[in-house]
């Protein structure tokens, strides 16, 4: 509604009314009732127009409102979000883009959005563009570039675009959203090593396998030869000698299958005074850094797999030398310690536990890094894999034990081990003049040729009757033959694992069924669960590869003796 031509009409109206020649008083009478008539629209519209003016407020105060939240959710997106030309320029950016970008809203206005792409992804982006110049509206790219930061720093970074025609002008913009995908790379890449390391440690059980396949071959062999040569003292030491190398070969096997998968502890008790004294000697060797021991020889017996614990204990006096490059002292203590419920600040079960610590004097570890240096692949070393104190970890743990640590830089590093003590005490290693003889009829099964011939000579030197098969079917029908004409076997000895056959959880299953007094004892050279807590699967006993003659002739017996008082 115009006021102005009302105002326009009503003054013509007037002046028609003037001019028309009538007398005075009556022209007066008219122009006067024509005035008020027009005065009363003219008030009518001014009312009208006050009301459209009101709305016309109220509308734009809840545009401005409307604005304002739309402001906010676009500064305050977690995402970024950029507007460009289709040349690239930045006509529009909100706070995350800012932040991802580490660049001022307003400096970002204005720039092409080229000069914030890293340099090795400019050819992809040109390419990109263009293809979006050509596009019709409404469609959308998404891909991953390598940004750069204001500190020109890079940054991985999600895109989808899409262009649209705008509100101003009606021109075709781009609208980018912008996502940080730091973190889903790195966990990529945390789950590309895991695959990796899962990889290698199938691989290494494997090797592991094998190699203790040979070193049960050769240990077993050498053992044979020691009896038949012990009246040459020169041969016997000779003979010793290499008995020691391969005993020293297998406790790097069993550190190869700690490492693969499947790796369980085939716990034992041992003396931890021994057991340290062994291997802090071996792990400085060659080394300018002393190791103070303080240890008593009555240290009671721990219950603990020797190769992992050595393993634990060879890893972290590595570390404490590295940690000392111009020398120093280590100082390994152990002492016992009684956990109960009430009063231990310990995530252990109450009981006995031996604590090991070693303190070194070396440069320390920082408050910011030491909660994350027992993480996988977290290292401070150039050239370390960040999984030395992972494993370590895990073979406390795998023992019910626990591991900690504390670091003053500049200091120096203290690990504490606790590991359970013993119920029985380890008793001394078994010489060569210990050997157990022994009779009966022992089944033997094994899928390696060369570890079945050489285990069947060692049963027949400890004098006993011995019979073999390859795998686990052959030994369940060789095994219920026997039974079942009444010419039973007093021990089975069953290979854990059968390349492409029956191995020995199968078997002693099988064997259970005709008997359920089969004294099956498991051999493997791949520790695992059925080693580890062989009376589970249904075995009476263990033993490890490789082993001597004296272990071999040591389990029999005690199987035996023990079924005899059954």
């Amino acid at each position: 509604m115009d006021l102005n031509a009302q105002v326009q009409k009503a003054f013509s109206r007037l002046e028609n009314i003037s001019n028309c020649g009538l007398p005075s008083y009556e022209l007066t009478s008219k122009l006067f009732s024509e005035l008020n008539s027009a005065l009363h629209e003219l008030q009518t519209t001014a009312v009208e127009l006050l009301e459209q003016n009101e709305e016309m407020v109220a509308s734009r105060l809840t545009l401005e409102e409307e604005n304002r939240r739309y402001q906010e959710l676009f500064d305050f997106a977690p995402d970024g979000y950029l507007v460009t030309d289709t040349e690239g320029i930045i006509l529009d950016a909100n706070s995350a883009a800012s932040n991802l970008l580490n660049v001022s809203k307003s400096l970002l206005i204005g720039k092409p959005l080229a000069i914030y792409v890293c340099k090795e992804e400019h050819m992809l982006f040109r390419s990109r563009m263009a293809e979006m110049k050509k596009r019709t509206v409404g469609q959308k790219e998404n891909w991953e570039l390598i940004m750069l930061s204001g500190k020109r720093t890079t940054v991985p970074v999600s895109i989808t675009v899409g262009n649209v025609i705008a509100s101003r002008g009606g021109t075709i913009e781009l609208r980018w959203l912008l996502r940080d995908i730091t973190q889903r790379k790195q966990l990529e890449k945390e789950l590309q090593k895991a695959d990796k390391l899962e990889s290698v440690g199938v691989l290494a059980g494997g090797i592991a396998h094998d190699l203790n396949n040979y070193l049960t071959v050769i240990l077993g062999n050498l053992s044979l030869v020691k009896r038949f040569t012990n009246e040459d003292p020169k041969v016997t030491k000779y003979l010793e000698y290499m008995e020691e190398a391969i005993s020293q070969t297998g406790n790097l096997t069993r550190q190869l299958l700690t490492f693969a998968k499947g790796g369980n502890p085939l716990t034992k008790p041992v003396s931890l005074y021994t057991l340290i004294k062994e291997n802090s000697a071996f792990a400085l060797s060659g080394s300018n850094t002393r190791c103070e021991l303080f240890l008593t020889e009555d240290l009671p017996s721990v219950e603990i797999d020797p190769g992992q614990i050595a393993q634990v204990i060879t890893n972290l006096l590595i570390n404490a030398d590295q940690a000392m490059q111009e020398g120093g002292t280590i100082e390994v203590c152990a002492e016992e310690l009684t956990v109960t419920g009430e009063n231990s600040t310990l995530p252990l079960r109450s009981g006995h536990y031996v604590a090991l610590t070693i303190t070194d004097e070396g440069i320390g570890i920082s408050s910011e890094i030491l909660p994350k240096i027992f993480d996988p692949y977290f290292s401070t070393k150039e050239q370390g894999n960040g999984l030395g104190l992972t494993i370590c970890y895990s073979i406390v743990k795998k023992h019910d034990g626990h591991i900690s640590v504390s670091s003053v830089e500049g200091k120096g590093t203290t690990f504490s081990i606790y590991l359970p003590v013993s119920s029985i005490q380890c008793k001394e290693e078994v010489h060569e003049e210990s050997l157990i003889m022994g009779t009966g009829k022992v089944l033997l099964m094994d899928d390696h040729e060369r570890v079945l011939q050489t285990a069947k000579e060692m049963l027949t030197f400890l004098g006993y009757d011995v019979e073999s098969a390859g795998d686990g079917a052959e030994a369940v029908r060789l095994y219920k033959e026997a039974f079942f004409s009444n010419r039973p076997f007093d021990v089975v000895i069953i290979d854990l694992t059968v390349r492409g056959g029956m191995g020995g959880k199968m078997a002693v299953s099988e064997l259970i069924k005709v008997d359920p007094d089969v004294k099956a004892i498991v051999s493997s050279g791949y520790s695992s669960d059925a080693l580890s807590d062989y009376k589970k699967f249904g075995f009476y006993n263990v033993i490890a590869k490789p082993y001597r003659l004296q272990e071999l002739g040591r389990v029999l017996s005690s199987v035996i003796q023990e079924s005899k008082k059954l």
